[in-house]
């Protein structure tokens, strides 16, 4: 006699071995989840507009990438994000090709704007978003696993940054874009 399991894996065709691993995908997806992001995320979760970006230099704040700052944070549910900040004053290349700038051109280009993107959790105990961050415009963080501190009030939400300006740590505010 034939057990039923053989049965069973006998008679499924293509399509139903085909659904039944794609089952079982998206359940060890849905399990991989870590508990903090599942609890906490929709807190969270959306898209953001960058207010600010400061640092404390000789007890003064400064605007790192000037007073009226472009960007957008995006926090997906499935645990991933995308961030870029730039300038908006940034200036065109002379040449319009963005391969064939000037130093003085790639050298704004740089100073002017912060991308990475990644994974995240958030920690609501300890008020720590963690950036698991895969690529970076500031190659020295690819790889790295970023706590920021942060605050939720109401629809903006502020952080701190380690020290990658140039004068330490760095506050960054977002407003929740609707």
């Amino acid at each position: 006699m034939v057990p039923p399991s053989r049965v069973l894996e006998n008679a499924m065709t293509p399509l139903h071995q085909t659904l039944r691993a794609a089952a079982l995908v998206a359940l060890a997806i849905c399990l991989a989840v870590p508990k903090s992001f599942a609890q906490t995320a929709p807190g969270v979760v959306g898209s953001w507009s960058l207010v600010s970006l400061t640092v404390s230099r000789s007890g003064s704040d400064v605007d790192v990438l000037g007073p009226h700052p472009s960007g957008q944070l995006i926090f997906g549910s499935d645990g991933r994000y995308v961030l870029l900040g730039v300038r908006a004053d940034l200036p065109k290349f002379a040449s319009g090709n963005r391969l064939s700038g000037t130093s003085e051109e790639n050298e704004r280009i740089v100073q002017g704007n912060f991308a990475h993107f990644g994974t995240y959790t958030v920690d609501p105990a300890a008020q720590v978003i963690v950036f698991r961050i895969q690529k970076s415009t500031f190659p020295n963080w690819d790889g790295d696993v970023q706590q920021r501190p942060f605050t939720l009030d109401g629809d903006r939400l502020t952080y701190v940054t380690p020290g990658s300006f140039g004068y330490g740590a760095s506050k960054v505010v977002w407003q929740r874009m609707k």
